[in-house]
């Protein structure tokens, strides 16, 4: 009989395990830390989240925002475009785990969809303006220059 009561016990803390919904823990959203990291000269933290020196990245935000893509005529607006390049960055600079869409929108503390489309946007933009956007001839004065 003692026995019986154990199994029975044993199986429904089994079946609890099972049925009781896991809750995640809510944290924080840490996209505004790269303003304090900048702020900070704490170069390793922002380049390890974009894959980018603080520099180049206002360069590029510069050379993007005026493209009609991040423009609206919505009550909602966009992210400022800032936003939407880090989101970017983030998520095309890790792989893995941290590569998902659920992980990148938990770190800039928005939705899966909004992660989608600022992914697009800036996609779009880049590959529109590759030419003008990105150098790699190191033989280029204006590749010499903007690497200085």
């Amino acid at each position: 009989m003692f026995e019986d009561t154990i199994i029975v016990l044993a199986d429904e803390v089994a079946k609890a395990c099972y049925l009781v919904t896991h809750t995640k823990a809510a944290c924080a959203p840490q996209l505004q830390l790269l303003k304090e990291w900048c702020l900070n000269d704490d170069l390793k933290n922002f380049c390890h989240k974009l894959q980018v020196h603080p520099d180049v990245f206002t360069s590029l935000v510069k050379r993007i925002q005026d493209h009609p893509i991040f423009s609206n005529n919505s009550n909602n607006p966009q992210l400022p475009v800032s936003v939407q390049l880090a989101i970017f960055l983030n998520g095309v600079g890790h792989y893995g785990n941290g590569a998902t869409t659920e992980d990148v929108a938990e770190w800039a503390g928005v939705s899966v969809g909004m992660i989608y489309n600022c992914y697009r946007r800036v996609m779009i933009t880049l590959l529109q303006l590759h030419d003008n956007i990105i150098h790699f001839n190191l033989m280029d004065l204006k590749d010499q220059e903007e690497r200085n």
